[in-house]
């Protein structure tokens, strides 16, 4: 394990609880994780991908999701959500700290050969997104898809499936701008954690089916969105 892990068998990162809101001590943690983030294929295998997303209610309420699918077939092998009260501001640029700690819980179980987060990994600009956090973290292969742009530039990829633009920041390759349904506006792939750009490319459209998001998102999304509207949800929320 890197030297940023803090409990045994889990690997959580001491910024899970930041002691306050010092947004320069957090950035220098920021750049800590992104030293830490391997950008080379380190995939023992592909069998397995799951999809790590988290729905919004009001306030500090919120549901994150995790669904396991199987990689050739995109058929749903375990899911798994849960209800997760926030503890710290959304402050852009400082997604991690908010997310990661419920995203834990709900992968808690759940162990594939690549997990795709729905939040920028390198694309971002301390090189150090929510996808790379987590890949550090659990020491697995991560990409992140986002649906905008946090920083960089980068042309408008051709109008065809498949097609992607580089896109770069200060000269730096970051991520890539894909087009996964022709009529469709590009979703933002960047690496997480022990994957090249090219292969975390290749796992988005391969994971891709009539949807602008790539499955294994899209059912993560549906998944916390469904809980999070649920009389359960509401429930659990009223007595926090």
């Amino acid at each position: 394990m890197g030297s940023i892990y803090t409990e045994s068998g889990r690997g959580m990162l001491p910024i899970l609880k930041p002691p306050k809101l010092d947004l320069e001590e957090l950035a220098r943690v920021q750049r800590r994780v992104a030293e830490q983030v391997i950008e080379e294929d380190r995939l023992e295998k592909l069998e397995t991908i799951a999809g790590c997303d988290i729905s919004f209610a009001e306030g500090d309420r919120a549901c994150a999701a995790c669904v396991l699918l199987d990689y050739e077939s995109l058929e749903v092998i375990k899911q798994k959500v849960v209800a997760v009260k926030l503890k710290f501001p959304y402050i852009p640029t400082f997604l991690a700290f908010r997310e990661l700690e419920g995203m834990l819980r709900a992968i808690e179980g759940i162990d594939a050969d690549v997990y795709m987060v729905g939040a920028h990994g390198r694309a971002h600009p301390r090189r150090a997104g929510l996808a790379c956090h987590l890949g550090v973290t659990l020491d697995k292969p991560t990409l992140g898809v986002a649906k905008g742009r946090l920083c960089g530039t980068a042309e408008e990829p051709p109008r065809r499936r498949g097609a992607y633009t580089l896109l770069k920041d200060g000269g730096e390759t970051i991520g890539a701008v894909l087009r996964v349904l022709p009529g469709s506006r590009p979703i933002y792939v960047s690496v997480g954690h022990k994957l090249s750009l090219g292969k975390a490319i290749e796992i988005a459209l391969g994971t891709a089916r009539d949807h602008r998001l790539p499955e294994p998102l899209r059912v993560a999304h549906q998944l916390a969105t469904r809980e999070m509207r649920s009389k359960r949800f509401k429930s659990c929320a009223q007595s926090w």
